[in-house]
């Protein structure tokens, strides 16, 4: 179970060279075409001193835009590398599946919304892996988000007719917990998928990324976001939760929509499903998520202390929860 990430990459990369013929076509071909000179360069990124002074998600959104006339001259090329580029790409590894993360990535990237239109984007993205691939079981990061972007259902259609098992998490072993009412709650058992370099990289790009919010623990799939928050809060828990809901509808906790409510200890759930977190740190003037200090796991990037607002999940909407 621990090399299942690496294995499945690597029966994806054999899967995919064997389109290698039809892929290197597509590259000398579409791929090669006069270049639209719009290769585009984020106004500001986590590298720029003033990426700090974005102090919520959506001001990072707002600050990453790609106008759309811009975007439909771009060759296919231009588009991967805008995608790559993006700042907030990282965010498809803060969810409890590519494909959810994958999801998030369509909703808020100009540039992946644009590949996802695009009948040559898997040619692209494979062409690019190829230059990457350094064919060790130790990939880098941008080795993986480009095997998570083909992973994407319609793209690897596009250059394969085998179906991908783009959940991975479903191959892992099932198990149970309990609430504190005694209802069983499903979980899995993934164990470790991350290799020591890619959890460097990962650490490194979220500290890099979201300066604002404090780094507490290393990237790991051992347990995500809703584990954390509602079964155990140590690091070493081993359980990966991907629904909570039972804690909330048997009694175990009560809910409350008003910020200025929160205390320490308290479960706050992000209400589209994404995302849970716990309060170390709360009281403002005003019923704000900004107000709120959550200490929550990234999916399998790392557990991070952040303003409420300040993370890779929509907050337009969040519960409080109090044990019973």
């Amino acid at each position: 179970m621990k090399k299942l990430l690496s294995l499945l990459l690597a029966t994806l990369l054999l899967c995919l060279f064997s389109v290698n013929v039809f892929a290197n076509e597509a590259v000398s071909g579409d791929l090669s075409q006069a270049k639209s000179n719009e290769r585009f360069e984020y106004k500001i990124t986590p590298d720029d001193p003033e990426w700090a002074n974005l102090s919520s998600k959506q001001e990072m959104l707002d600050a990453t835009r790609i106008p759309n006339d811009i975007l439909k001259r771009m060759t296919t090329e231009e588009v991967v590398s805008a995608v790559l580029e993006y700042p907030l790409v990282i965010n498809i590894y803060a969810y409890d599946s590519y494909e959810a993360g994958l999801k998030a990535l369509a909703k808020d990237s100009d540039a992946f919304r644009e590949l996802l239109t695009r009948a040559d984007a898997g040619d692209a993205l494979l062409a690019k892996l190829q230059v990457n691939k350094t064919f060790s079981n130790d990939q880098s990061l941008e080795e993986l988000t480009l095997s998570v972007l083909l992973s994407e259902k319609s793209i690897w259609q596009s250059v394969s007719n085998k179906p991908l098992a783009k959940d991975l998490i479903l191959t892992a072993t099932n198990s149970t917990v309990k609430t504190p009412k005694g209802t069983s709650v499903p979980v899995i058992i993934r164990g470790e998928e991350l290799s020591a370099t890619l959890k460097t990289q990962l650490n490194n790009a979220y500290i890099n990324s979201y300066p604002n919010a404090t780094f507490v623990s290393t990237s790991t799939t051992n347990y995500n976001c809703h584990s954390y928050a509602w079964y155990s809060d140590s690091t070493s828990n081993t359980y990966w939760m991907n629904d909570p809901s039972a804690y909330m509808t048997d009694g175990s906790y009560s809910s409350f929509t008003n910020l200025i409510n929160a205390v320490i200890g308290t479960r706050v759930y992000y209400d589209n499903g994404e995302h849970s977190g716990i309060v170390y740190q709360a009281g403002g003037p005003l019923a704000s998520p900004k107000y709120l200090k959550v200490i929550s796991k990234w999916g399998m990037a790392p557990l991070m202390k952040h303003q409420a607002d300040y993370a890779p999940y929509a907050s337009d909407h969040l519960t409080l929860w109090k044990k019973n």
